[in-house]
């Protein structure tokens, strides 16, 4: 059945609430709550057991008269066919009955349902369930069948109380003569049912094993990333590369560095390169603006692209959310979707693109290359932070930060590889590994993309934990209370975006196709008037606004990957989830959150950055966005539209570089000491 523009209102109420009060949880609540709302009043259901003696019940639901206008009676028959053939369901277009209309207008629409009784071939629960699947789109959008009890191949051929059943959908809705309105007779039991919807979703959407596994991942390695602060280890890592570096460039390149290095963590990676990096800076006089700039232009992006990361597991879960609005349920195919959807990331590529340009050819433009000038022209003495003058204590120490992430990450591959061949023996046996057309790394992506992805990032974290704590207490960074104390840490830093994520699955589903179908309605609307090719450049920009607005990249990423990725399916159906349309819309969803997210003055990363790199706040948004904005220009003419129209992602990446390179040599200049000293050096 069809909600119509009803089943928009869910997303759009969220998305209105999270822009206004820049918050995400209570919007998602109130766009779950307002879903059930649309659900429980704009649908009317009816049970029935078909005379089976409850050995089975099957429901019908159909629209209300809110939705329709009309109300719906269920109309159930037997005739002998004489032969084997599925239950019929049709409309029938012609009453006689006066009783059939209210003030000349139509108010009782009949479904007929005539079962098969010939015997021997008396029609089942299945065959009922497949006729529905196979009707006319006037049936099913009048009506939709689902069994809730009882096995499907129960027969009901014969099982009527009579030879005619003329059943009502419940509840009763009454109409005002003349005036169209329609309303239940029992809003209070509507009500009741909306808030039973409401609290089913929010527990299912936490009781599935797959989500609870993405929980229990994003808990380990949130874990293993406040071992690592509080043990002191990655802190020991930094420090050591720092003390090697010998120029300004060198400065500017190991920061940048060091953020490619914590992969697993955007907070992570901003508040220990924010605070170690203080010193090397001021020693070698880059204004806090660039560092500011170097910890939040690496933090997001390469969390955002890591196969391990706190991102990993819930960019995974919205993207099996967003395959489910299609009808896809395979969570293989979620983690296929999210390994061929990293090279259309472009944002984030081109980011990180960005950032080495910036420090490999040390010029900058716009706000940016003023706040170097001052800084070049300050005064070089000043005081550094005396916990960067520490000597520490454990050499040694910068292991406890390597080998655990090494651990996990090998972990993770292996429990992949495992797991992937496993599945891929029982599902297509031995045999398999043989095919000669296969090469092997065709053969490695198949066995990777079979593999359960859920497990093995659960099994990576619990092994980083693990390898962090023993390696901090063994190396004599802390002791047991000390990592264990970080360690719940971590985890209590990832409650905020665990919540996030609870109620974006329970949004998630209120727009899945068994309830208001938003995928199919918007398709239905956008098929004639959008372009197909223009999907993925809309959905990076209307993520951007939304990130922009809100200051969430995960807030962004929980509204609106389901949507966008069922709608960019059911536009594209030809290409599925592996075409580019849908790949391409899939990667704009994250590429244009982080867009917005480095591009907002709300941005909790933006804030951190800014705070652990002790730059001024509007000081470091003002010098970070035009390099912002000229990433995200070049990720749309150079990066969504050409792979919308099948251009290969890595030429796309391949053409933004050179565009960068050429806009930061044509358009940057070097700060004029910096200039002066290499002039002075050539001659």
């Amino acid at each position: 059945m069809e909600f119509g523009f009803l089943s928009l209102l869910p997303p759009l109420v969220a998305i209105v609430l999270a822009v206004a009060t820049r918050r995400v949880v209570l919007p998602l609540a109130v766009g779950v709550a307002v879903g059930a709302i649309v659900l429980a009043f704009g649908r009317v259901e009816l049970v029935t057991d078909f005379g089976t003696n409850d050995t089975v019940r099957v429901r019908f639901v159909a629209p209300s008269p809110w939705v329709s206008g009309k109300k719906t009676q269920l109309v159930l028959s037997q005739r002998d066919y004489g032969e084997t053939r599925l239950p019929s369901v049709s409309v029938p277009r012609f009453f006689l009955s006066p009783q059939l209309f209210i003030d000349n207008e139509p108010w009782i629409e009949y479904l007929e349902i005539t079962l098969n009784s010939t015997v021997g071939s008396e029609s089942t629960v299945q065959d009922l369930i497949d006729a529905f699947e196979n009707c006319s789109p006037e049936v099913r959008a009048l009506a939709s069948v689902s069994l809730e009890k009882g096995e499907p191949s129960t027969v009901i051929g014969l099982s009527l109380p009579s030879e005619l059943e003329i059943l009502d959908f419940e509840p009763q809705w009454t109409k005002i003569p003349k005036s169209g309105i329609k309303f239940p007779n029992s809003p209070s039991t509507d009500f009741l049912n909306a808030g039973v919807i409401f609290f089913t979703t929010i527990y299912e959407s936490i009781s599935s094993k797959s989500h609870i596994q993405a929980l229990i991942f994003s808990l380990l390695l949130g874990a293993m990333v406040g071992t690592l602060e509080s043990g002191g280890g990655m802190r020991v890592l930094i420090q050591r590369g720092s003390s090697k570096i010998k120029s300004r460039q060198g400065a500017q390149t190991l920061i940048a560095t060091s953020g490619l290095a914590v992969f697993f963590d955007d907070y992570a990676n901003t508040l220990l390169l924010g605070g170690t990096m203080r010193s090397t800076a001021d020693r070698y006089r880059l204004s806090r603006q660039k560092l500011a700039y170097l910890v939040d232009s690496t933090a997001a992006p390469v969390a955002g692209l890591a196969v391990v990361s706190t991102w990993a597991a819930i960019e995974i879960s919205y993207m099996a959310d967003g395959l489910a609005v299609a009808g896809i349920n395979d969570k293989q195919a979620a983690f296929e979707m999210f390994i061929r959807s990293i090279p259309y990331r472009f944002y984030p590529w081109l980011a990180l693109v960005m950032v080495y340009c910036i420090t490999i050819s040390q010029r900058d433009f716009g706000p940016m290359l003023k706040a170097e000038q001052a800084a070049l022209t300050a005064d070089p003495d000043g005081d550094l932070e005396e916990d960067d003058k520490v000597a520490e204590p454990y050499p040694r120490l910068w292991w406890a930060a390597v080998v655990p992430v090494v651990l996990c990450v090998v972990s993770v591959m292996c429990v992949l590889v495992y797991t992937g061949i496993e599945a891929q023996s029982v599902s297509e046996g031995a045999a398999v590994v043989g095919q000669a057309d296969n090469s092997l790394i065709r053969h490695a992506g198949q066995v990777i993309g079979n593999g359960d992805s859920y497990v093995a990032l659960m099994v990576g974290g619990a092994v980083g934990l693990l390898a962090a704590v023993w390696m901090h207490i063994a190396l004599g960074g802390c002791r047991f209370t000390e990592c264990m104390r970080g360690a719940f840490g971590g985890a209590r830093q990832m409650g905020p975006a665990l919540l996030i994520l609870w109620f974006a699955w329970a949004l998630s589903a209120m727009t899945e196709k068994n309830a208001l179908d938003t995928g199919g309605y918007l398709s239905s609307i956008l098929s004639d008037r959008l372009d197909v090719h223009l999907l993925p450049t809309v959905v990076f920009l209307i993520a951007g606004a939304m990130a922009f607005s809100t200051g969430t990249s995960w807030g962004t990423m929980a509204i609106l990957t389901p949507l966008s990725i069922g709608l960019a399916l059911q536009l594209d159906a030809a290409g599925g989830p592996n075409g580019a349309i849908a790949l391409a819309t899939c990667g704009s969803v994250l590429a244009g959150a982080i867009f917005g997210d480095h591009c907002s003055p709300i941005s909790d990363t933006t804030v951190l950055s800014s705070r652990a790199s002790g730059c001024d706040h509007v000081a470091h948004v003002r010098t970070q966005m035009p390099y912002a904005m000229v990433v995200g220009v070049v990720c749309i003419l150079g990066g969504t539209i050409p792979a919308a129209f099948g251009v290969s992602p890595w030429i796309s990446l391949v053409l933004g570089t050179v565009v960068l390179i050429a806009v930061v040599r044509g358009f940057g200049k070097l700060p004029r000491e910096t200039e002066n000293r290499i002039l002075a050096a050539k001659e």
